[in-house]
């Protein structure tokens, strides 16, 4: 698979300069986070090589405030609990008045850690790859007169909150048309917002140009059945288990792998029931780095709706079965698979196995599925998005008129001011 993006070639009488330095925060709530920086980071350093310093900084644990230092261990219990918790935090705080109000409210006390962040980690450029803290590193360069070019890579597919669109970014990198109606509904000019696709890993591309007879040789499966592969996130969360249950209770002509991530006890589980004698072959393994090549043997993929799986499988050209969602951030990757007919909503244990045992028993719906996700695909969206945080450094007279003012809450213009925060004495 050739790329379509290509480096620009530098000038024969180019006179050697610093590297130009970059600064992506992010945070480990949730595996996607990291994966996507990760993905960027190792593009750019493709790319630009010696020309370039990319560093990665999970925000909330380098600000060493509580609560904020505990929120990539709360985030597995968010979201557990049928999710409940996760719902109401997120339909509370998803428009930007609340946005405000809280980075606001919040300033006093992270608003000295957050600028003494950016000046332990001196960049040209600062990315931010995580939606919380957006507005409040916006209000940070505010205050200490900073001027450097600001990106933001949204990383929710569709149903994307309001806190990935707070104003004070240059460039506003986005996964779908969808995302960017979305930025422009909450004030963020259009002419800012790049369409791009989601962020995967160079590697996704590379293993697509492998068949799946080699894959699954590589991965040592036989190639005697169509194989499904099971995958419930990093954490393994959400009702994988009975899902996997059901479907083996059908006994489809199948062979059914499972990655359960770094739920131990669920991989314990599955792998007691590998042991069994049954019909249908079950393999189950924990968390892996090399998922390009479990996604390349598979023939069909039963997931939750998280959208770096999603933009996985539709680079591998894999048909989708959802059968979890995280109500708010992930609805819309439910409509946006199932609307193009690229996979199907299963969101019952028993409809979840129905729909498997259908899609294994019928190889055309699963080919044409698998052509529809392909053509979903941004397979260099990691690429593309590393050239436009590179011109964004490079040329940063090109940037287009000044952002925005921020937004002020409804209570008045001179909170800020009056909590101290235009004075930071950031010695102390």
């Amino acid at each position: 698979m050739t790329s379509v993006f290509k480096e620009p070639q530098p000038s024969p009488h180019r006179i050697s300069s610093p590297p130009k330095r970059f600064l992506f925060l992010f945070s480990d709530t949730g595996g996607g986070h990291r994966a996507a920086t990760q993905a960027v980071k190792r593009e750019m350093e493709l790319f630009y090589g010696d020309r370039v310093v990319v560093e990665m900084v999970d925000v909330f644990v380098e600000l060493q405030r509580w609560p904020m230092t505990r929120f990539p261990d709360w985030y597995p219990m968010m979201v557990s609990l049928k999710s409940i918790p996760w719902w109401v935090m997120f339909r509370l705080t998803d428009w930007m008045g609340c946005v405000a109000a809280v980075s606001y409210l919040t300033w006093p006390y992270v608003g000295r850690p957050i600028c003494k962040l950016l000046q332990r980690h001196p960049a040209d450029v600062i990315v931010s790859f995580h939606g919380v803290p957006n507005y409040t590193l916006a209000l940070a360069f505010q205050q200490m007169g900073w001027r450097n070019p600001f990106a933001i890579v949204t990383l929710d597919m569709v149903t994307a909150h309001a806190s990935w669109f707070a104003p004070g970014a240059d460039l506003y990198c986005v996964p779908t048309e969808a995302t960017k109606r979305l930025a422009v509904r909450w004030g963020v000019e259009k002419e800012r917002v790049l369409v791009t696709g989601m962020p995967v890993r160079r590697s996704f591309t590379d293993a697509m140009s492998m068949s799946r007879e080699a894959a699954r040789s590589a991965l040592n499966l036989p190639d005697d059945l169509p194989v499904v592969l099971f995958v419930g996130g990093g954490q393994g969360l959400g009702p994988l288990g009975r899902v996997i249950q059901a479907v083996v209770d059908r006994r489809p002509r199948a062979r059914l792998v499972v990655i359960a991530g770094r739920n131990r006890d669920l991989q314990e589980k599955l792998q007691a029931m590998s042991g069994m004698e049954s019909t249908t072959p079950l393999h189950v393994e924990g968390f892996v780095s090399n998922m390009e090549l479990w996604m390349r043997a598979a023939d069909i993929l039963v997931s939750k709706a998280g959208p770096n799986t999603i933009s996985e499988a539709f680079v591998a050209g894999l048909p989708i079965i959802l059968y979890a969602a995280l109500p708010g951030q992930e609805t819309g990757n439910v409509t946006h698979v199932v609307d193009h007919d690229a996979g199907i909503w299963a969101p019952q244990v028993k409809q979840a196995a129905d729909a498997v045992v259908a899609l294994v028993n019928d190889s055309a719906r699963r080919e044409a599925m698998a052509q529809r996700a392909r053509a979903l695909a941004y397979p260099f969206a990691a690429e593309q998005i590393a050239q436009q945080l590179w011109a964004l450094g490079e040329s940063p007279q090109l940037l287009l008129r000044p952002a925005k003012i921020l937004h002020r809450p409804l209570w008045g213009r001179g909170f800020l001011e009056s909590q101290g925060a235009a004075k930071l004495n950031l010695e102390q």
